[in-house]
Order: C-alpha cells, then sequence, then structure tokens
C-alpha cells in the first residue's frame, strides 16, 4: 500500500511539475533536489523489496522502519521542492508585477510620445502653412509695389517729355522771338 501511494504520488508529482514547468535557472536547486528525491524513491523501493522475516514473504520490523525511513526521506524532499516552487513561483509573480508595471509605463510613455509627435506635427503644419500664406502676402505686395514703380517711372517719363517738349518748344519761341526782331 505504501509503494501504491508512493508511486502515484510520484507519477501526480511529475505531471505537475510537467504541466508546470518552471524557467530552470542554471543556479536553480531544483535539479539537485529531484535528483535526491529520485535516489531516496530508488532507496523506498529497494526497502520495500526486503523480505527478512522469520516467517518467509513478509517484511520484518527493521524492513518496515527502513520503508517509513524512505517514505519520510521523500515527503521532506518533496517539502524541499515544493520550498522551492513556492519561492520560483513567488519570483515569478514578482518579475511579472514589475513587467506589467512596466509594461504599462512604457505604453504610457509611448501614448504621451505620440500624443506629442502628432501636436508638434500639427503646430508644424500650421506654421508652414502661415510661411505660405506671408509668402504669397509677400509676392503680392512686392507686385503691387513693382507696379508702382512702373508707374512712376512712366508718370516720370512722361513728365520729362513734357518737360523737354516744352523746352523744345521753348527754345523754339526764343529762335523765333529773336528772327523777328
Amino acid at each position: 500500500m505504501f509503494r501504491s501511494l508512493v508511486l502515484s504520488g510520484g507519477l501526480f508529482w511529475s505531471l505537475a511539475t510537467a504541466a508546470q514547468t518552471p524557467a530552470i535557472t542554471p543556479d536553480s536547486p531544483l535539479p539537485g533536489l529531484l535528483a535526491e528525491r529520485k535516489a531516496l524513491t530508488d532507496r523506498y523501493t529497494a526497502a520495500s523489496a526486503q523480505r527478512h522475516s522469520l516467517f518467509g514473504n513478509k517484511p520484518s520490523k527493521k524492513d518496515l522502519e527502513e520503508v517509513v525511513e524512505a517514505l519520510q526521506g521523500i515527503v521532506d524532499k518533496d517539502q524541499q521542492i515544493v520550498d522551492v516552487l513556492n519561492r520560483t513561483a513567488q519570483a515569478a509573480q514578482t518579475n511579472s508585477v514589475r513587467l506589467a508595471a512596466t509594461t504599462t509605463h512604457l505604453e504610457t510613455s509611448s501614448r504621451d510620445d505620440r500624443n506629442l509627435t502628432a501636436q508638434r506635427l500639427s503646430e508644424l503644419t500650421n506654421e508652414t502653412e502661415n510661411l505660405r500664406q506671408r509668402e504669397k502676402q509677400q509676392l503680392a505686395r512686392q507686385r503691387d509695389l513693382e507696379a508702382e514703380v512702373a508707374e512712376a517711372k512712366q508718370g516720370h517719363f512722361v513728365r520729362d517729355a513734357l518737360i523737354a517738349g516744352l523746352a523744345v518748344l521753348c527754345v523754339g519761341l526764343v529762335v523765333a522771338l529773336r528772327r523777328r526782331r
């Protein structure tokens, strides 16, 4: 009966550890503890197979004490393994919480960066549009000034032509008056 309990417990333990295979680090004591448990299980198997009774095919008191001692060793080793797994689970939980906090922080930072970039891009787009509008206004002002300058030059040309024409006329009149005299 003890043997079937130990073997079924060992099978259950093997299935449970296989289903929840934790990441075993190189400095983890778990592989050593599992090897020690295997040695204790082998010791139990050997102890439960012994039959030194005076009455034949029954275990003696000493055989039963060895079986109980082997079982106690297995239970103690299982407790050590459970303790290591609990510490590993606690460390994994702590890392998970830390990673979740870091992920949240990174997501928030990323969202803030995206918002800031979008805002800055919008500002730059608005500034570019404002500069284009100012450039158009300056070009229109420059064309207006060039038109005024051209008009002023034409006005000067007409004035200068009138002055020159009047000067020629005056000279012609002065010459005509002198001839008449």
